[in-house]
């Protein structure tokens, strides 16, 4: 995948994520983008090469929950 590609996956991965992290929380989107976006979760993300971006809006969202609540667990397939 070129960067291009990757880019744009990534955005539309971001914004189904927070807005399942919107409608599991009730936050803002502003706010839940900016939770995201400085969260471990997004952070793995990001980098192509660690296929996060596999995994769906819901592991992610669930994932992102986890960490929240301090107890991020990777899951065995990344």
């Amino acid at each position: 995948m070129n960067e291009k590609e990757f880019e744009d996956l990534l955005y539309i991965i971001t914004a189904n994520t927070v807005n399942l992290i919107i409608k599991q929380t009730g936050w803002s989107e502003n706010y839940a983008l900016e939770r995201f976006v400085i969260s471990k979760v997004y952070s793995k993300l990001e980098i192509e090469e660690t296929k996060v971006w596999h995994l769906s809006t819901t592991m992610l969202a669930e994932l992102f929950n986890d960490e929240r609540s301090g107890n991020l667990v990777w899951p065995e397939v990344i």
